[in-house]
């Protein structure tokens, strides 16, 4: 990812604010412009509550060249209580089984 859009997009990020497509209904994570469900554009602003299901999860105990001191870590795909599935890293959790361990 390019600098400058790493940097706009940190707020949405920490926030967890993605778009919600005035027609459909239907909302999105990262933020979208235009609706991929129904094609539309004009999104509106939408902040996720932030509760979600764990969908998926496993441990990185060999993390990628140059980030070697961030292992071991864990991973998941999430599914946002309002519908997007999202990737994101666990934190305070590398001690305890995750589903996927068991």
């Amino acid at each position: 990812m390019e600098l400058p859009r790493f940097h706009r997009l940190q707020a949405p990020y920490y926030r967890l604010e993605g778009t919600r497509c005035r027609d459909c209904d239907e909302r999105h994570f990262p933020p979208r412009t235009v609706c991929p469900k129904c094609g539309r554009s004009g999104l509106e602003p939408h902040r996720f509550s932030g509760r979600a299901t764990l969908y998926a999860a496993t441990r990185v105990t060999q993390a990628p060249r140059g980030h070697a001191t961030l292992a071991p870590y864990a991973v998941a795909l999430v599914r946002l209580e309002e519908g997007p599935l999202v990737a994101a890293q666990l934190t305070d959790c590398c001690d305890d089984p995750l589903p996927a361990d068991a």
